[in-house]
C-alpha cells in the first residue's frame, strides 16, 4: 500500500474526519495468546531459538538479527479461513495474502508471504491434500510414495525420495530431508535444499503438516534465506511447533464476528487511497507494515504533542483483514492502530 501517512498535512486532514475512524478507550494489549503447552528451549540455536518469555503461552520462532531494536517486538499472525495461527518475534517488511487455486494436488491455497527482509522470507499456507483415485484419505496420510511412515528413518525417506525421483541431484546443489513426529499431527515432513543461482546460493526449509484435527488439508511453512551457514537444520525444525490450529468457529463466536463485520461496514473507508500492487499475486492483497507503524508513530506524536518519546513495545497483529500495530511507549502512553485491506484505518488510546 503506497499511502502518505507521513506527511503531517495529510495526518492532519485525516483527524478532522475526511477519511478516519476512531475509537475512543483501549482495549487491554494482550500479550499473549492462547496456544499450546509452552515449551522451554534455553539453548541458543544458531539465530532461532524458540523460548519460553515470561507472560507468553504457545510456541515462539524467534528471527534474532545483529542490529534488532532494543524495544520488545512480538508477531502474531493468524489466518482464520485457513485455520492456522503462529507467533514469533522479529520485525516483517511487507505482507503478501494468499488466495488461490493452482492446478495441482495442492488445490486451494490461503496464507501469508511474509517478507522479512529481501532476503528472507516466511509462507504460511493451508492446502488441499486430495488423495490419489484409489487411495484412501487415512493410508495417503500415512505413507510416502506408498511406504509407511510409521518407524521411517530420515536415511530411508531420502533413499525412497530419490528413488522415486532420479532428477533431483539435477534440482539442487543440496538436499536433505525426513520427518517430525507430534501428537497432533498424523505426519509432518521436512526438507532443506540448496539451489545455486547468479545471485547466490538459495536455501529453502519447508515444514508440511497434516494435522489429526484437519486431515484433508496440508499446512506448510516454507522459510527462505540466502546464508547456508545462518541457521542450523536442528533449529529449524522447531518452526514445526509454530502453528496452531484454529477449530471452526461455533455459531456464537460467528454470529458476534458478523455484528462486528457490520459495524467495520458502516465506518467510513479510505476510498481515495492509492495502491501499488505487485503483479505476481492477486491484487489488493499485498501491504507494508512501515504504513501501520508511521500511522501509529503520527498518532502518538498528537496525543504527546510533539514530545519526544521512543516506543518501548511494540505487537504487530497480522489477519486476513489487515494488520494492527499496538505500542506501549517511554511516556507509558499506550496506543493501537489498524490499518484494513479494505483502505478503513482504526486508532485507539489507553
Amino acid at each position: 500500500m503506497k499511502s502518505k501517512l507521513v506527511k503531517n498535512t495529510w495526518w492532519k486532514s485525516v483527524v478532522c474526519g475526511m477519511a478516519m475512524v476512531t475509537f475512543t478507550g483501549f482495549v487491554g494489549m494482550a500479550y499473549t495468546i492462547e496456544g499450546t503447552p509452552v515449551r522451554t528451549f534455553t539453548k541458543e540455536l544458531d539465530s532461532v531459538q524458540t523460548v519460553d518469555a515470561q507472560g507468553i503461552d504457545g510456541e515462539h520462532f524467534v528471527l534474532q538479527k545483529e542490529n534488532a531494536a532494543p524495544e520488545k517486538r512480538g508477531l502474531y499472525i493468524s489466518h482464520r479461513p485457513a485455520h492456522f495461527r503462529v507467533s514469533m518475534f522479529g520485525t516483517v517488511k511487507d505482507i503478501h495474502w494468499i488466495d488461490k487455486v493452482v492446478p495441482t494436488d495442492s488445490g486451494h491455497i490461503e496464507g501469508f508471504l511474509l517478507d522479512f527482509d529481501e532476503n528472507t522470507t516466511m509462507m504460511i499456507t493451508r492446502r488441499d491434500n486430495t488423495p490419489t483415485q484409489g487411495v484412501s484419505q487415512e493410508r495417503w496420510n500415512t505413507t510416502w510414495y506408498d511406504q509407511p511412515i510409521q518407524g521411517m528413518t530420515d536415511e530411508e525417506y531420502m533413499a525412497i525420495w530419490r528413488r522415486e525421483d532420479p532428477h533431483l541431484s539435477e534440482k539442487y546443489t543440496q538436499l536433505e530431508g525426513g520427518l517430525l513426529w507430534r501428537e497432533e499431527m498424523t505426519a509432518a515432513r521436512w526438507d532443506r535444499s540448496v539451489q545455486m543461482t547468479a545471485e547466490g546460493p538459495k536455501v529453502r526449509f519447508t515444514v508440511d503438516m497434516i494435522l489429526k484435527d484437519d486431515p484433508t488439508h496440508r499446512y506448510v511453512i516454507t522459510f527462505t534465506y540466502d546464508d547456508i551457514q545462518k541457521y542450523s537444520i536442528e533449529s529449524l525444525k522447531h518452526l514445526v511447533d509454530i502453528l496452531e490450529y484454529l477449530p471452526e468457529e461455533s455459531d456464537t463466536d460467528a454470529r458476534q464476528n458478523e455484528k462486528q463485520q457490520a459495524k467495520e461496514q458502516r465506518a467510513p473507508s479510505l476510498a481515495d487511497e492509492e495502491y501499488n500492487l505487485p503483479s505476481a499475486l492477486l491484487p489488493d492483497m499485498w501491504m507494508e507494515t512501515k504504513d501501520v507503524t508511521d500511522l501509529e508513530d503520527l498518532y502518538h506524536q498528537e496525543l504527546s504533542q510533539g514530545k519526544p518519546s521512543v516506543r518501548k513495545e511494540q505487537e504487530l497483529r497480522i489477519t486476513e483483514e489487515g494488520i494492527t500495530s499496538q505500542s506501549t511507549w517511554e511516556d507509558t502512553r499506550k496506543t493501537k492502530a489498524t490499518i484494513q485491506r479494505s483502505g478503513r484505518i482504526g486508532l485507539e488510546k489507553e
